[in-house]
């Protein structure tokens, strides 16, 4: 039987945003135990393979012997974070690495964000991608926990206040 792909999504870490989140302790916690989290279910972590959300949630994710994956942008490898197992090279800049991150995955979980995470989140949506947000009073995650995207309707991001409650909300919406 296949194992899970989930992907960690949000706030990006120094390379982006140097000094300017007063949130990053407590976001980086969240993403390390929600990585610890979904090894311990037996599935594979991915995510966009930079610092931040990204290596912490990988971190985590390796403390107990899990599997990491990261989609990176470019054409270069060895660009990822020290805790991803393998690196996928798009050779896309920008455009494009966002969706392939997205459609391998069979669910999501976004913590704050900036505008890549809300490109992202925007992927999910259009494909109907089941996405748990943390409710941390920062970021896109936040600002979109409980509610639809669109009109459409498509699927609501649905909200978690803690790590825990979290993976099992996603999990229960993958089965």
């Amino acid at each position: 039987m296949k194992k899970y792909q989930i992907g960690v999504i949000g706030s990006a870490g120094n390379e982006e945003y140097p000094d300017k989140n007063k949130q990053r302790d407590k976001i980086f916690y969240v993403a390390k135990t929600i990585g610890k989290l979904i090894a311990q279910e037996g599935a594979i972590l991915i995510t966009g393979g930079k610092g931040g959300v990204m290596e912490a949630s990988c971190k985590g994710a390796k403390s107990v012997g899990g599997t990491t994956v990261g989609y990176v942008k470019g054409k270069e490898r060895l660009t990822s974070n020290n805790f991803t197992d393998i690196e996928v090279v798009s050779g896309m800049e920008g455009c494009g690495e966002e969706t392939m991150l997205i459609l391998s995955c069979d669910g999501i979980i976004a913590i704050g964000g900036g505008a890549g995470t809300l490109q992202e989140l925007t992927i999910a949506y259009r494909n109907k991608k089941p996405v748990v947000v943390i409710d941390l009073g920062y970021g896109w995650a936040s600002k979109l926990a409980n509610s639809y995207l669109d009109e459409r309707n498509n699927k609501k991001f649905l909200c978690a206040k803690n790590p825990k409650e979290a993976v099992n909300l996603l999990l229960k919406n993958l089965k």
